[in-house]
């Protein structure tokens, strides 16, 4: 059960961040500057994460999931830390997601 839970939750933080790369990407496209470069850059390391969090469904690896949710715990934390400069919002939400995501996958191992 605690496998598909964090596998489940870490699919979801993958999805918000790739959501966030997509909005990037689509301001950065009504906007004359170089920007656009960086958000297609942000869209597909977050696609690829996508299509690696949705595997955790479809090959059941514990190994697999250990990493592919530190790998996402890493992503929300270094968010959050940039997001101190924009808003709250944007602090403590992949703030949370990392934390939250970390405790499912202790929960895990220690199961």
């Amino acid at each position: 059960m605690f496998y598909y839970l964090c596998a489940i939750f870490t699919l979801i933080s993958a999805g918000v961040s790739l959501g966030f790369s997509i909005e990037a990407f689509l301001k950065a496209k009504q906007q004359p500057s170089e920007a656009i470069i960086t958000a297609k850059y942000a869209v597909s390391r977050s696609l690829s994460l996508f299509l690696t969090a949705i595997g955790l469904l479809i090959i059941r690896s514990n190994p697999y999931l250990i990493a592919v949710s530190i790998i996402m715990i890493g992503v929300q934390l270094f968010d959050g830390i940039i997001g101190i400069k924009i808003s709250t919002f944007k602090m403590i939400g992949p703030l949370l997601t990392a934390l939250g995501n970390s405790m499912i996958l202790v929960l895990f191992l220690l199961n």
